[in-house]
């Protein structure tokens, strides 16, 4: 059984939401899914990981909202290579939320050749698109 690791890191319940979604429509589609936020994260957890998402959250400066905020630069530092793990990225924020995952993008691209997918929601919910985008990511 493949099996997908969501890292959320949640600072409202619609990034938790979001997370909680993915990982129920991965399980549903037969991927052994967990969910851990951020600061819960141990590097044992990718042994044996063919699929990571992880979730971001804005810089709350009024001049970098499309920048992922500092705890999230941190993570993505200590986080070990992840090649070999297909990645996504996904953020739950009402507004910027395409550039700042552009940036998140930028900064985990030295982690990992394997990211094509982000996802983006302004309400926590998965749309009928955001499925089937999934279902690619997981092919």
């Amino acid at each position: 059984m493949k099996k997908a690791l969501i890292i959320v890191q949640s600072k409202n319940s619609t990034a938790q939401r979001f997370g909680e979604a993915i990982a129920e429509f991965l399980n549903y589609r037969g991927l052994a899914s967990e969910l851990i936020p951020i600061n819960g994260f141990d590097p044992k957890y990718l042994n044996g990981t063919d699929y990571v998402l992880l979730s971001g959250w804005k810089n709350e400066s009024l001049f970098s909202t499309k920048h992922p905020d500092n705890e999230w630069e941190e993570f993505v530092k200590k986080l070990p290579s992840l090649k070999g793990i297909k990645t996504a990225l996904f953020a739950a924020n009402k507004y910027l939320s395409g550039g700042m995952l552009k940036n998140m993008k930028r900064y985990l691209s030295k982690k990992t050749e394997n990211l094509e997918y982000t996802f983006k929601s302004s309400d926590g919910y998965l749309t009928v698109s955001d499925k089937l985008v999934l279902n690619e990511f997981i092919k």
